[in-house]
């Protein structure tokens, strides 16, 4: 916050508490009380910090090249997939709003810092797990085949529509409109380079968005949206500037959002008592050197229960483990894991159920389809069933737990 203001402070000193108060309801809508992966408030910090870099460089003709490649290299190792989209955009805004007598040594020191940090990256995962990328960007990574209406129409998925849809939607119009204002000629006269820099960096997170649309199968996350929010917020704040009498309309419309918002997804939303009450449940009924193989939802589940869980999605697997599941071999990897047991859930929405079919229950989600494995178990084999309920603001279901015991 106190780097945010400072930006303002500088990028225009007259309206800066004003435009303090307008973001900050929105960076805490966005970004600050969601439930987001790990990188995602550092990633927020890092373009921050470099666009206030930048912001000074601009204000005292100061030359922060060496501290602008340094937050690079940390964005690109809190995010490598930054490295085509989101960096070479910043750099090249960068570049061309520098002096001309400072650009030949910002094209190098940046160009060969990120190039020794990316290959020094790419070759220690060669070099200790035989691939140059994370089994994460293997897994998720569909290059070179472009998935882009698939992942588009999944947009329009419930609960997805209403976060991810809705936030990539407010980039593109963002970006859009200030494109429009830059055409006007009254309003390009108010804008000066820390807008046009700012505005470069929404374009870049609106590439990003793109970028996941078409090459990742696991179409774009909460957390993928909320840097490219925050960033345009931000840009949002600043044409609000444009129109000063809106002020305390917008300020009290904010924080309005921000108030319920907070009251919905924070105090009224029990979103993951179910998975605790199932830990609690599954860590009395099995023991410590049980080892449990699950999907979905095995982290929340493992932490609290105690219990080995193995995370069957692969994303935090070894190359190893993904050998198995690609060439449909899983019952081969549970033999020699010694994995005992099998955790699932099912809901009455989407398509995780459970099918009940002449004394069997079958996992529908994942049957014959995932790494092999029939996912299909005789009801005898089932230790433990208890209610699933999942509650968020905008989406809810409801269902069961289901542990069973393995019979490989």
């Amino acid at each position: 916050m106190i780097i945010l203001y400072r930006y303002f402070s500088i990028s225009n000193r007259i309206n800066s508490v004003k435009m303090f108060l307008l973001c900050l309801p929105l960076f805490l809508t966005l970004v600050a009380i969601r439930d987001y992966g790990m990188e995602t408030h550092l990633t927020c910090l890092l373009i921050l910090i470099y666009i206030y870099l930048k912001s000074i460089e601009i204000d005292t003709g100061k030359n922060l090249t060496n501290f602008k490649c340094l937050i690079l290299c940390l964005l690109f190792l809190t995010r490598i997939d930054f490295l085509f989209t989101v960096i070479p955009v910043m750099f090249a805004a960068d570049y061309f709003l520098t002096a001309k007598l400072n650009r030949k040594e910002l094209f190098i020191k940046i160009f060969v810092t990120m190039f020794t940090v990316a290959l020094i990256y790419f070759l220690s995962n060669y070099y200790f797990f035989g691939n140059f990328l994370t089994i994460t960007s293997k897994i998720k990574s569909s290059f070179p085949e472009i998935i882009f209406l698939k992942n588009f129409y999944d947009l329009f998925a419930p609960g997805t529509f209403t976060n991810q849809f809705l936030k990539s939607f407010f980039v593109l119009m963002t970006v859009i409109i200030f494109t429009v204002c830059i055409l006007i000629t009254g309003f390009r006269r108010k804008l000066n380079k820390n807008d046009f820099f700012l505005y470069v960096i929404c374009i870049s997170s609106l590439l990003f968005i793109i970028f996941n649309l078409m090459f990742n199968w696991f179409t774009l996350k909460e957390w993928y949206v909320a840097f490219p929010s925050f960033v345009c917020s931000i840009l949002l704040v600043r044409m609000l500037m444009f129109f000063p009498g809106t002020f305390y309309l917008f300020l009290t419309a904010f924080t309005s959002i921000l108030i319920f918002y907070f009251v919905v997804t924070r105090v009224n939303n029990p979103k993951w008592d179910s998975m605790y009450y199932y830990a609690v449940e599954l860590k009395k009924n099995t023991n410590e050197n049980d080892r449990i193989f699950m999907i979905d939802l095995s982290g929340i589940v493992g932490y609290f229960s105690e219990r080995k869980i193995i995370n069957g999605d692969g994303l935090v697997n070894s190359f190893e483990y993904w050998k198995y599941r690609d060439s449909d071999s899983l019952k081969k990897y549970f033999e020699k894991e010694n994995i005992n047991m099998y955790s699932s859930y099912s809901t009455s929405k989407g398509n995780h159920e459970m099918k009940d079919s002449a004394g069997y229950l079958i996992d529908k989600c994942y049957s014959n389809k995932f790494g092999g494995y029939h996912f299909t178990f005789p009801k005898e084999d089932l230790i433990l069933k208890v209610p699933y309920y999942y509650f968020h603001a905008v989406n809810s279901d409801t269902g069961f737990w289901y542990l069973f015991k393995l019979n490989k």
